[in-house]
């Protein structure tokens, strides 16, 4: 949500949207809800509103909430530098608004982000940041099993049953993260990145062993920018147990998209990657159009260069994928959005898929613009649906490949179509004179 106390309407966008004009009447200021593509976080009010909107309109529909880190503002103010004390104060400020809104009528995973631990991107094993993973396991504990709370103490990431049959793995993906200086590779036994990835591993063989299906949640999606070593792990382990997990759901990027790799080309495909993760650093500039088009090339290379699914040769024989959803944010880089997932929950029928199948979701969003002059409660409206825009008839790996496979052919006219739309909705409708 990137909440931000400081924000002021009416603001400076130089300022980070903390402070007012003097002299200068320039029309590009901060919004009442927040500054789509500029440099500035989210006002407390746009994050209230949008979860009440959530309390009406899906509070008593929803099983549980999947919340993929980053509550922290940026620091790009450099005249009102970020302390520790700011980022659990905002933590805490967020969690008290989750609380208010779901629980306990719904339960809530959590996850870390870049932008919750100090300093930025930095967060170690026990031995140097037990203040931090201490704070957050008391600040979570609701949400911790008991017998995960000694773990989540010692590395931030614990596993829940979210129904008897489902269970989340939330993972600390700050370990992994190349920026993150106090923690080594995952090829050193002794660094908090190598125990955690043993157990991600240990957990995925015991949940096929309690014959429970999982979804996997982090906030860095698995990309270059993980650490080499850990993104191969990242990848083996989690190919290897394709069969239990439903799905993979991240954030990070604030862009509405989706990763593939498969089990021959992933290594390959990621030499050639272009990322976005700068966007995310407090130090550089960030605009709606940076590295953006290199980016949506790099994913195009991406889905072209995979094999599409032999439908005549049987399931074994098919080398597993990996779908990595990366959802957009409330924080307006684009604008503010919700996703309401659907997944099978009935087990007793062998006709039905797999029980825990992500059978699709919903995209909603909120025009903060149009709402600038109105006082009312904001409204979310409905963006799209993966069986209206894409036609997906569910959100397996196969389903994502047959869609990257559509949307990626030379001459297709019907696939060039998509992929445009696929583009409008990766920045949530907002304009962009890069992909007008």
């Amino acid at each position: 949500m990137h909440i931000d106390n400081d924000y002021t309407p009416g603001a400076t966008i130089k300022s980070g949207c903390h402070n007012l004009q003097k002299t200068s009447k320039s029309k590009n200021v901060a919004g009442r809800l927040g500054t789509p593509g500029a440099r500035c976080d989210a006002p407390v009010d746009l994050a209230q509103q949008t979860l009440d909107w959530i309390v009406r309109e899906w509070r008593d529909k929803i099983d549980f909430v999947i919340w993929t880190g980053d509550n922290s503002r940026h620091d790009w103010d450099k005249k009102r530098r970020r302390k520790m004390k700011h980022v659990l104060d905002l933590n805490q400020q967020a969690t008290d608004m989750m609380i208010d809104a779901f629980w306990p009528h719904v339960p809530i995973i959590p996850t870390l982000g870049n932008n919750d631990v100090f300093p930025h991107n930095q967060i170690g094993g026990k031995d140097q940041s037990s203040e931090l993973l201490d704070f957050y396991e008391e600040l979570w504990r609701a949400w911790i099993p008991q017998d995960q709370r000694e773990t989540f103490r010692s590395g931030g990431y614990f596993a829940v049953n979210v129904s008897p049959g489902l269970r989340v793995l939330s993972l600390n993906s700050m370990y992994f993260y190349k920026k993150n200086e106090l923690v080594q590779s995952c090829g050193h036994a002794k660094s908090p990145a190598y125990q955690h990835m043993q157990w991600y591993k240990n957990q995925l063989a015991k949940a096929r062993q309690d014959k429970v299906r999982v979804y996997v949640i982090g906030h860095v999606p698995p990309s270059r920018d993980y650490r080499g070593t850990c993104l191969d792990d990242y990848l083996r382990i989690s190919l290897r147990y394709a069969d239990v997990i439903m799905g993979h759901f991240y954030g990070h990027l604030n862009m509405d998209h989706f990763l593939l790799y498969d089990g021959q080309k992933s290594r390959s495909v990621l030499t050639e990657e272009h990322t976005t993760d700068d966007d995310d650093d407090d130090d550089e500039e960030m605009h709606v159009t940076r590295n953006i088009e290199k980016y949506v090339d790099w994913l195009h290379d991406m889905y072209k260069s995979l094999d599409p699914l032999d439908k005549q040769a049987p399931p074994k024989a098919q080398a597993p994928i990996l779908a990595i959803q990366v959802s957009p944010s409330v924080l307006p880089r684009f604008y503010p959005t919700v996703r309401i997932f659907q997944y099978e929950i009935d087990e007793d029928d062998i006709a039905q898929k797999p029980y825990g199948t992500l059978l699709g979701y919903s995209q909603y969003f909120s025009n903060i613009t149009k709402w600038e002059d109105d006082l009312s409660p904001i409204d979310y409206m409905l963006e799209y649906t993966t069986q209206d825009a894409y036609g997906m008839e569910d959100l397996s790996p196969a389903s994502y490949l047959e869609l990257a496979k559509r949307m990626v052919k030379d001459v297709d006219v019907d696939g060039n179509e998509i992929w445009a739309r696929y583009v409008r909705n990766m920045f949530v409708q907002t304009e962009n004179d890069t992909f007008a």
